[in-house]
């Protein structure tokens, strides 16, 4: 019961911070999660970072840099958009932490089943990552070629790209066989 507790307050936190206009209140919500977080804090926040920054290298900057351009203020979007980001990153972290998720959506069996495909499919391709790798250390002697890298790199996503579509045909008549309307 304490699990769905979490959850039901894990949703309802995310639909919070996702309202969230301005950066100030975002960086208060980020200070309270570092109090829950506890130790953990510097580990949640140096993952919940690397995500966020990806994140803002491919979306915030150059949207910042287009309000740049354009004379416009960029500083508030960019502060307000990458902080709530890191905030519900930082969230979603702190709860797989400190909660079982399986225990959490065990109230829906389309919750657990929905969870169950996807936890599946993240270690089916943990694995083929890991082939792939493997198979690239293999092949080498000495330190892969930056040619080589892009050829293992164009491969391995042809190949992860085969895999998923693949799969998803698989896993689409298997939800259609036991009831799940898709």
């Amino acid at each position: 019961m304490q699990a769905k507790t979490y959850f039901i307050l894990y949703i309802g936190a995310l639909v919070a911070i996702s309202t969230m206009k301005s950066y100030e209140p975002l960086l208060i919500v980020l200070a309270l999660l570092a109090l829950i977080s506890g130790r953990s804090v510097f580990s949640i926040a140096r993952r919940s970072f690397l995500l966020v920054a990806l994140f803002s290298i491919f979306i915030t900057l150059s949207y910042s840099v287009v309000l740049y351009m354009n004379n416009q203020s960029f500083w508030h979007y960019f502060l307000t958009v990458n902080l709530r980001s890191f905030d519900m990153v930082f969230l979603t972290l702190l709860f797989s932490r400190k909660v079982n998720i399986y225990e959490a959506v065990a109230f829906s069996k389309d919750l657990s089943f929905l969870l169950i495909l996807s936890v599946s499919k993240i270690m089916t391709m943990q694995r083929a990552f890991a082939d792939y790798t493997d198979a690239l250390k293999s092949r080498t002697l000495k330190k892969p070629t930056r040619s080589q890298i892009y050829d293992y790199l164009g491969s391995a996503i042809a190949g992860f790209l085969d895999k998923n579509i693949r799969e998803s045909k698989e896993n689409f008549e298997a939800m259609k066989s036991r009831g799940f309307s898709v």
